[in-house]
């Protein structure tokens, strides 16, 4: 007898052993649940074991292994139910015969098998949970059973503490690489901030100086009075690009901004509405379809400026031998959300002017009201948001823009 109570004792701990080395390589609370409710089980001979986390003033039966269903999925209050009892209490509860002990709720126990078991609070100190026994014949496990129960309980704490660790470590990284991320594109970005000073400000400045220097030099009246009038446009170009560069800007280092589920739909009807007056004069035809992606999750100010760029872009250019024809649709595509606007104006020539499309102050186009800043703010949104802009286009033909916005997000 003595012999083989020794060697079921060797048996258990090796058990142990085996389960610290499959515990210690598990990456989150289901693959310890599912080592441990099998292991609870083998130790004690069990007909039946149950994982129990502590949720606040309930015990959640978060798994089992058992003959039978018991309680998986289900919450019971920590002071009606013998796992809250253990952890309540910091220590095992060993009940022979349940229907005995005024500790049992009862009602919950009578579809179930069990007869008799026992349960051990995960970490005696401050509890995380329980693992419960059962028994479907009346039962009373040994001190040994109970001891080596309570070992892996304590086991379990060590290992769910751990992947607390690594969880958060993992977080530390994360947010440490987006940071080195977002200085390698802030660098990026102060690049060409200091490449579009030097190509659109050095100019103007310089004029600006040789105007101000002739000024100086003259004595004739006329003659100041006529430098004084060129420098004023110089001025203006000069103070409207600083304007445009800011805004590009603030875009660029606004990582923070504020997201919602946009009603595709509803912002671009929004546009539409400003651009009545030129859409009637335009005799325009707009068709519309956002069945297959009607949301993206996307800064409201951005997809606002976003649509109306494009869509007064479509008016703005469009050919006098044809009537306007503009298609929307958006789609979804490999968990993203699409937006494409086409149009049938006067096109440009993407083989020509494609490395310049989207650069500050360029322009396609003899229109008066054409500045160049409308394509760049809006690459500017859309590589801010970590999304792409393409474009199709032919001479004579029309336009088409695809922007891939934003990654799909249930509401």
């Amino acid at each position: 007898m003595k012999q083989t109570q020794l060697t079921a004792e060797l048996i258990s701990t090796e058990l142990l052993v085996t389960t610290v080395q499959e515990l210690s390589l598990a990456r989150d609370i289901d693959a310890v649940m599912k080592i441990v409710r099998t292991v609870a089980r083998k130790l004690t001979g069990a007909d039946g074991a149950t994982f129990v986390l502590r949720d606040g003033d309930l015990c959640f039966y978060a798994d089992e292994d058992a003959i039978s269903p018991l309680w998986k999925g289900s919450r019971f209050p920590m002071e009606t139910c013998i796992s809250g009892w253990a952890m309540l209490n910091r220590q095992p509860a060993v009940i022979e015969d349940i229907y005995q002990d005024a500790r049992i709720p009862v009602d919950a126990y009578r579809p179930t098998f069990v007869k008799s078991l026992v349960t051990v609070p995960i970490r005696t100190i401050d509890p995380i949970g329980a693992i419960g026994n059962y028994w479907a014949k009346h039962r009373k496990p040994t001190p040994q059973q109970v001891a080596l129960l309570q070992a892996l309980a304590d086991i379990t704490a060590v290992s769910i503490e751990n992947i607390g660790v690594r969880d958060r470590l993992k977080e530390k990284l994360k947010e440490r690489n987006k940071m080195l991320n977002q200085l390698k594109v802030q660098q990026e970005q102060l690049q060409e901030f200091t490449q579009i000073i030097a190509h659109n400000i050095r100019a103007p400045l310089s004029n600006l100086i040789i105007l101000n220097d002739l000024m100086r030099q003259t004595e004739a009246i006329d003659d100041k009075m006529l430098y004084l009038e060129k420098q004023q446009p110089v001025i203006d170009f000069l103070h409207e690009t600083f304007e445009e560069l800011v805004s590009a800007t603030q875009v660029k280092a606004d990582f923070s901004v504020e997201k919602d589920h946009i009603e595709l739909e509803k912002v671009t009807n929004k546009t539409l509405n400003l651009l009545q007056g030129e859409i009637v004069k335009a005799n325009a035809h707009i068709t519309q379809d956002f069945s297959k992606a009607t949301t993206a999750y996307y800064p409201l100010k951005y997809i606002d400026s976003i649509i109306f760029n494009l869509l007064s872009n479509a008016v703005k250019y469009r050919s006098p031998d044809r009537d306007l024809q503009i298609n929307i649709k958006s789609y979804k595509k490999s968990g993203w959300v699409y937006l494409e606007i086409s149009d049938n104006g006067l096109g440009i020539d993407i083989q020509k002017h494609g490395n310049k499309l989207f650069k500050l102050h360029k322009t396609f186009h003899k229109h008066p009201e054409a500045k160049g800043f409308g394509l760049f703010i809006t690459k500017t949104q859309i590589d801010a948001m970590g999304g792409h802009i393409k474009v199709k286009s032919k001479p004579e033909e029309g336009t088409k823009f695809t922007i891939k916005l934003s990654k799909e997000k249930t509401l």
